[in-house]
């Protein structure tokens, strides 16, 4: 029952949260969505902020399996493809997560800095190190600038569920999992086919 209601809640807020961000919900909008007593909040989660990383955490909870496990013992294309695997995980399990990032980056809440912390410094320092050990290798042009590169990597990765509604529009829902596939596996190759040493 306690966890029923805590899931609840914070399911409501994903809601509220993605779509009007962490300072246009109030803590009686969430608990009205969820259709429970506010005080519930506070004794769940000790305050909107503490529910809001809870939320946050839940979102990115998937984005571990990439970040936790020996990425030094696979060859560096590997792990780029794996991160796009990944990521279409994320975006399947998590619909709303670019939602939130990108309602961060354009207007931060006071509660950025956790956002921030929780989910781009491990996927840098990750896709960074993998690049390094592929310069380090041979398998990569040694005149990679790494930040722009890892940059370019999670752009083109995420501009497809960034572009989601439209291509939804364009292509019909009964094709949107083909399109995906071929999307990722386009865009990998073609950015390795970029970053690779000729």
């Amino acid at each position: 029952m306690e966890q029923d209601s805590k899931d609840k809640l914070r399911d409501a807020a994903t809601v509220l949260f993605a779509d009007h961000g962490y300072g246009g919900v109030s803590i009686r909008q969430i608990a009205d969505a969820a259709g429970m007593n506010s005080a519930l909040i506070s004794y769940y989660f000790g305050s909107k902020q503490g529910l809001y990383e809870a939320v946050v955490e839940k979102q990115v909870r998937i984005i571990d399996k990439l970040l936790y496990q020996d990425m030094d013992a696979l060859d560096p294309r590997e792990v780029i493809r794996q991160y796009a695997d990944v990521m279409k995980q994320v975006h399947k399990a998590s619909p709303v997560l670019l939602k939130f990032i990108c309602r961060e980056l354009a207007n931060p809440s006071e509660v950025m800095g956790f956002v921030r912390q929780r989910i781009a410094p491990p996927l840098f320092a990750i896709m960074s190190k993998t690049l390094q050990r592929g310069i380090e290798q041979g398998l990569f042009r040694p005149d990679l600038e790494i930040r722009p590169t890892v940059i370019l990597l999670v752009g083109m990765i995420n501009f497809y569920y960034l572009s989601h509604q439209l291509q939804l529009q364009a292509i019909g829902p009964e094709k949107e999992r083909e399109n995906e596939d071929t999307y990722m596996k386009q865009a990998v190759e073609i950015f390795l086919q970029g970053i690779e040493r000729r």
